[in-house]
């Protein structure tokens, strides 16, 4: 039954991908005879993106828009779900033209170009309307992406609305500040995530994403920190009654291609990928926002127990992530530049 009501929120996602305009310009698109200038050319995409999630529809229409609008020229192969290796050596093959493209969240990126880190600060934003009018289509992002542009990759259309970071576990609900202690908890592989959550009491274990939902089985770990989202289509509320709205971190997804290869394109074919990006960006954006209410009743439905954070609770994460933003151990590898202004414009208080 958990299955099928997933498939059947994967369906509705394509109903809604389907009733939206597509990219490129129909009436020009060729006969599927290579009519778009340039050599033929294969796009392997890779991440760790499943089939559940609400933006692997919109992936799947990317991928049928850009070849009807090359006239066949561009093949895109959707080599999701981690079956291109970890999200380091997925980057990592991107930044050096092993992999053509990814679809990726920036904390990962973060591990791999570390002056990135600024985006992955513990409550960097208050809200979903900041980390858009900051970060998503903001000065933040038109750093990032030229920061990326450095590192050999090139970013497709908006960065993506990803979700605020919330924790789940299977011992308790996490109401209270001595709710955290001992929890081990799956944390992404940085240090600056890792330093968090000691500060707040919990021995934090990091592992990629494709591990946790073993290592939930197992009980190798309590708990993991993740947004709604993955943590509704990788499953791990099913071994997690408990998961408590922290909003302590924020995580944004791209659409990011190998820059020479970019380059290398045609004209023709570089203006596809580019009005096609937009328009997949901005669907799966919709498809996100769109998703997370009902998958939070669904996860509910099942039996999770989902719980607002209360002052106290995130009063104290905010004293922790307080500590991280001043450790110039960890902060020292960012962006000087952008850091000066985030500590003007988005001090934690």
């Amino acid at each position: 039954m958990k299955q099928m009501k997933k498939l059947l929120a994967v369906l509705l996602v394509f109903v809604m991908v389907f009733s939206m305009a597509a990219c490129g310009d129909k009436d020009n698109a060729g006969d599927g005879q290579g009519d778009a200038s340039g050599e033929p050319v294969t796009l392997h995409m890779g991440g760790g993106l499943t089939q559940q999630s609400p933006q692997y529809a919109v992936l799947q229409q990317f991928k049928k828009d850009v070849e009807e609008a090359s006239g066949g020229s561009i093949t895109i192969s959707l080599d999701l779900s981690g079956a291109l290796g970890s999200d380091r050596e997925i980057i990592e093959g991107v930044m050096s033209g092993a992999i053509e493209m990814m679809h990726m969240a920036d904390v990962s990126i973060n591990t791999v170009i570390t002056e990135l880190g600024y985006t992955s600060l513990p409550y960097l934003f208050p809200s979903r309307e900041d980390a858009e009018n900051i970060y998503l289509f903001g000065w933040m992002g038109e750093a990032y992406k030229a920061t990326m542009e450095e590192n050999g990759m090139h970013v497709l259309g908006d960065l993506l609305e990803g979700d605020f970071r919330w924790l789940t576990n299977s011992k308790h609900a996490i109401k209270t500040p001595d709710d955290l202690k001992n929890l081990k908890i799956r944390v992404i592989e940085s240090p600056m995530w890792i330093s968090f959550f000691q500060g707040i009491g919990t021995n934090p274990v990091g592992m990629s994403v494709n591990e946790v939902a073993a290592a939930l089985q197992q009980n190798v770990i309590d708990g993991q920190d993740n947004g709604p989202l993955n943590t509704y289509f990788y499953g791990f509320y099913e071994f997690q009654p408990y998961l408590t709205k922290s909003n302590h971190g924020y995580a944004a997804n791209m659409l990011t291609i190998n820059k020479e290869l970019f380059e290398s394109l045609s004209a023709e074919q570089q203006k596809i990928l580019e009005d096609c990006g937009k328009t997949a960006t901005a669907n799966m954006y919709k498809a996100n926002v769109d998703a997370i209410d009902g998958f939070c009743d669904e996860m509910a439905a099942a039996g999770t127990e989902l719980l607002d954070a209360s002052d106290e609770l995130s009063n104290f994460m905010k004293e922790a992530a307080i500590k991280v933003w001043n450790d110039e151990s960890i902060v020292g590898a960012y962006d000087q530049d952008i850091m000066k202004r985030v500590y003007d414009e988005l001090a934690v208080s």
